[in-house]
């Protein structure tokens, strides 16, 4: 089964965003935990929890990281100048946790956080 897809119109251009393997490797070049000079990965584990919380920040850097193929891939910048644009953020959020539902290379960990996150707000209650 290919890495899941979403094209997403971003100053202008059409971007493929691809969420797989590639796409948590990008996840942990630039947000990874570093340790002793050396990246340990994580990225995908930290930017989950902001963007289960819809963050606007959390779903640009997550639509930079899934741009990769892209010839054309936007900058921060343009994402976020796209994302205020737009006139239902709630949608691209949902679409994005869509491909992240499911793809293989996020959705275990997806599923793991979300329910610890459920069990400890349901600890809190």
């Amino acid at each position: 089964m290919a890495a899941p897809k979403l094209n997403l119109n971003i100053n202008g251009n059409d971007v493929e965003l691809v969420f797989g393997v590639r796409f948590v490797h990008e996840l942990n070049k630039a947000f990874g935990i570093e340790r002793d000079g050396f990246n340990i990965g994580m990225g995908f584990t930290l930017i989950l929890p902001p963007l289960l919380q819809y963050d606007p920040d959390a779903l640009a850097k997550v639509i930079y990281c899934a741009s990769y193929k892209s010839s054309s891939r936007p900058t921060m910048d343009q994402i976020y100048d796209s994302l205020d644009e737009l006139d239902d953020l709630e949608q691209t959020f949902d679409e994005v946790m869509g491909r992240l539902k499911a793809s293989s290379a996020t959705k275990h960990t997806l599923a793991t956080l979300t329910v610890k996150e459920q069990t400890e707000e349901q600890k809190s209650n």
